[in-house]
């Protein structure tokens, strides 16, 4: 099957994390790109109902996570099932997501900015895994047995970090806003734990985009590969 201009492969660490993220910019390139998902952990332990049982909340999180993808236009979600909160601790997380770039071949990888000031330790576990994985994907002599597997390697052409403190690229997401908060709402399992969540979005997408002279905008550091 021909492809379409461009590979977009976004790598979150939660269910939920890339319509918060980058949600307009997905529906943006998903007009006329390919877009895939890979999400490192399920998210069972997003929840504050203790009486909930984790895998319950998996299997809720990752039916909204599929649900939103399709919404937004993604082309496939992979989930690697990792251990909610866990993510620094695996040890293969590289060399899978490695795998899969060289498997998808994408011109855009987006993850989080693990540089950025933030509280879960899984965006910043996520954030780094990908930048070495990056790495192993592009390189022809790190892991002789993805060559053996028919995985050549692959160097992807940009990498964006998001959310960041610093971007130094604006998408303009103007038209695709609404669709990125139909997304979000989309993941109703998470939503009593993003208190006025709709209004906090709007203001930071409106002030990152006022940066750029738009009317929305999501905010990027691109990083060289």
């Amino acid at each position: 099957m021909k492809r379409l201009s461009k590979v977009r492969l976004i790598i979150m660490a939660h269910p939920d994390d890339p319509e918060l993220a980058c949600g307009g910019s997905i529906a943006r390139w998903a007009e006329k790109d390919e877009v895939y998902y890979i999400i490192v952990s399920s998210g069972e332990k997003g929840t504050w109902d203790r009486n909930v049982l984790p895998f319950k909340v998996a299997k809720k999180r990752e039916e909204e996570a599929l649900e939103a993808a399709q919404f937004l236009g993604v082309k496939k979600v992979i989930f690697l099932r990792h251990a909610d909160g866990e993510i620094q601790s695996v040890k293969t997380i590289k060399i899978e997501i490695a795998a899969l770039i060289r498997r998808l071949k994408p011109h855009t990888i987006v993850t989080h900015d693990p540089w950025r000031r933030q509280f879960h330790p899984d965006h910043r576990a996520s954030g780094f895994a990908v930048i070495d994985a990056i790495m192993i994907a592009r390189d022809w002599h790190f892991y002789p047995f993805l060559k053996e597997v028919g995985l050549a390697p692959h160097r992807s052409e940009e990498l964006l970090l998001t959310p960041t403190d610093n971007p130094t690229f604006i998408n303009d997401i103007s038209t695709t806003f609404g669709k990125k908060l139909q997304a979000i709402r989309i993941h109703k399992s998470q939503l009593e734990q993003l208190p006025d969540w709709e209004r906090r979005i709007k203001e930071m997408t409106e002030t990152v985009g006022k940066s750029s002279g738009f009317k929305y905008g999501e905010g990027f550091y691109q990083m060289r590969i």
